[in-house]
Order: C-alpha cells, then sequence, then structure tokens
C-alpha cells in the first residue's frame, strides 16, 4: 500500500460546494477514478461524500439532482494537519480506511489516500514463525530466530522485502517463541507497505498445525506458505502459475541438495567381482524447501489443535480425492537451521560472498 497526499489543485479536483449536484459529484469521481469526494464550504469542512452513499440515496427514492448536502457524511472521521505520515497511515490501515482528511480546525488541509500499490498477483501468505530455534542458541534465548540480524535487517525482512516485490502485500504470522518481539518489530506491517496479522500457537502444531488459527477470509486461494527462517529468491509468479495450470490443490516447491561422498565408491556385480571405483562422487537430490502454494480446499485436511507437518498434508491428499505437485526451484535457498548455515547466510548477505 502507498499512501498519497492530496493538496492544493489535486484536493480541489475531488471537492465539490454544498450547493452542487449529486450529479457533479459522480462526475468528479468518474475523471478522477476515485470513490469519493470531499464537501466544504470556503475550505471548510462539510463532509465527505462516497459513492456508497450517493447509492443509498438513489434506492430510497433521491435523484442524481439533488443536491450533495442530502446524502453526505456530515461526521467522517479526520486527523490534525500536522500528524506524522507514519501515524495518518498506520490509523489508516488499522482502520481499514481508503480516504482521510487531514484538518487545521475545521478547515480542510489534505486528503490522504491509502491506495493499492500494482502488484502481479493478488497473494496471501502466511509465514510460519513460531520455531524455538534450539539449533542456534545462544542466540535464540532471547531473540526469535526470524529477528537474528543479516546484513543489517532481521532474517524475515529479507524474506518480506522478497515476497513484496514478488507482489504479496497481505501477511499471517504464525507466531510462539518471544511472539511479542515480533508483533513489537512488525505491527500492523504498514511500515513496511503490507498488511500483517498474527496467529499464536499455544502449544507445538507443527509446520501445518497453525493453519487451523488462520482465518480463511484472510488468505486468497490459493495462498503461499513459507517457513520464516528459508532465504529464497523464488519465483512467486511463475509457482503460482503452475499451481493453477496444473490444477493442484496443493505445490511442494523442491530446492536442490548436492552432497560429495568423501570417499572412493566401489563398484561390484552381483557375484562380488570388482567393477571399479568413483572417487568422492557428488549425489544430487531434489529435497523439501519449505515453501508451498496451497488452495483452500486443503484446509479441511488439517486437524484442529494439533501437531501436523505439512509433508503429511501431501501424504493426506490422495485420500480425499486431492492432487499434489512440485515446483522445481533452481534459485538461493539457505535453511537457517543451524549455526552453520547462519554463518554461510551472513558471509552471503554482509560478505557479498556466492551462494
Amino acid at each position: 500500500m502507498r499512501l498519497i497526499t492530496l493538496r492544493g489543485d489535486d484536493q480541489r479536483a475531488l471537492t465539490v460546494g454544498p450547493d452542487q449536484t449529486l450529479r457533479s459529484a459522480m462526475q468528479k469521481m468518474n475523471e478522477s477514478g476515485r470513490t469519493l469526494v470531499l464537501v466544504t464550504d470556503r475550505d471548510r469542512l462539510v463532509g465527505v461524500l462516497a459513492d456508497g452513499d450517493i447509492r443509498r440515496h438513489l434506492a430510497i427514492g433521491g435523484i442524481a439532482d439533488d443536491r450533495v448536502t442530502a446524502a453526505v457524511n456530515t461526521g467522517p472521521t479526520t486527523l490534525p494537519e500536522l500528524t506524522p505520515v507514519s501515524e495518518v497511515r498506520a490509523f489508516m490501515v488499522r482502520r481499514g480506511f481508503e480516504f482521510l482528511p487531514l484538518v487545521d480546525g475545521d478547515h480542510v488541509s489534505a486528503l490522504c489516500i491509502l491506495e493499492r500499490a500494482p502488484r502481479s498477483t493478488d497473494l496471501s501468505a502466511v509465514i510460519m514463525a513460531g520455531g524455538l530455534g534450539t539449533r542456534l542458541a545462544p542466540l535464540t534465548e532471547e531473540c526469535p530466530k526470524p529477528l537474528l540480524p543479516l546484513g543489517g535487517k532481521p532474517i524475515l525482512s529479507h524474506i518480506l522485502d522478497h515476497l513484496r516485490e514478488q507482489g504479496v502485500h497481505r501477511f499471517v504470522f504464525s507466531v510462539n517463541h518471544l511472539s511479542h518481539m515480533i508483533v513489537d518489530h512488525y505491527d500492523d506491517g504498514s511500515n513496511w507497505d503490507c498488511f500483517i496479522d498474527y496467529v499464536e500457537e499455544t502449544q507445538r502444531l507443527g509446520t501445518g498445525g497453525s493453519l487451523s488459527l488462520v482465518d480463511r477470509e484472510a488468505l486468497s486461494d490459493p495462498f503461499l506458505l513459507m517457513n520464516g527462517d528459508v532465504l529464497n529468491d523464488v519465483d512467486v509468479g511463475a509457482l503460482h502459475d503452475t499451481h493453477l495450470s496444473q490444477s493442484w490443490d496443493a505445490t511442494m516447491v523442491l530446492g536442490g541438495y548436492r552432497y560429495a561422498v568423501p570417499y572412493g565408491v566401489v563398484e561390484t556385480a552381483d557375484d562380488g567381482l570388482f567393477v571399479g571405483v568413483r572417487e568422492k562422487p557428488v549425489q544430487a537430490f531434489r529435497i523439501n524447501a519449505g515453501i508451498y502454494m496451497l488452495s483452500k480446499s486443503v484446509l479441511d485436511l488439517v486437524p484442529k489443535n494439533e501437531f501436523y507437518d505439512l509433508p503429511s498434508l501431501f501424504e493426506d491428499l490422495k485420500e480425499h480425492g486431492l492432487r499434489g505437485g512440485t515446483f522445481e526451484h533452481p534459485g538461493r535457498w539457505i535453511d537457517i537451521g543451524t549455526m552453520n548455515e547462519y554463518h554461510r547466510a551472513k558471509a552471503i548477505f554482509e560478505e557479498g560472498r556466492s551462494a
């Protein structure tokens, strides 16, 4: 979301006088592409008039040539002119306001508009950010793993920034360990140009169990689910398109993992005859990357208040007539589950080393 503040001529383009008609107000809305106008008398705020106000007036027998005062909302919420921009934004996000006048006494000084920035999808994302991070102790004893610093900002902020760039602007954080620190840091998401809601696990629910706590209405269909400690550059748009085009109910992102055997591997025939030796061969595997695209159809499979991991969900799909698929991600993937991986991530993000 971005906050636009209209003043001067831009504000007057969305302003009508009390003696003007509803028809003229509708014309201003059409010309501006907005759904609200200010009603002022010599810059004194009379009220605001939204398209919904006009529709309700017409529905009870009013006509378009009635004066705007017949339908105007004379008690709109306002904020003082000198309110800091960050506070205006946070207030509008919390209250769900798209428009908000700033006033100096009873005079309008500006009209604030909270506008959705252009985005490639309308996806929401659930981020699992409640792990104990025991393998990163003592760092995680007084700081939740998602807030551990990496290149000047928390691990979770890297994930948030990447997803925002990919068109995701609505998030649900599932929190538990030191949850207050995550909530205090990110609040409602207004400082990150997004919306953030929270669900809190009161018991360990695994990587999928907390989905039973999430309000379905807060999720897009499909929605993204991701572990809060996985740094990646996955192409969310391609993942979304693959999920839809294949008519899958759940899609698991696969990462690549290579393991070099530190010894010579001996090949033999069935009777023990020596065939050859492969010195320190590299084994390649496809692994679960901890990133998923899920349709709402799978939420009925998630048990209430029980430990449930996402791999179990994929095992359960067939029994319920649902389809699971995979999406290969060849790019960056770092699971910060151990101290070694945390130091590797720091080397990449702070020292510029390659992945």
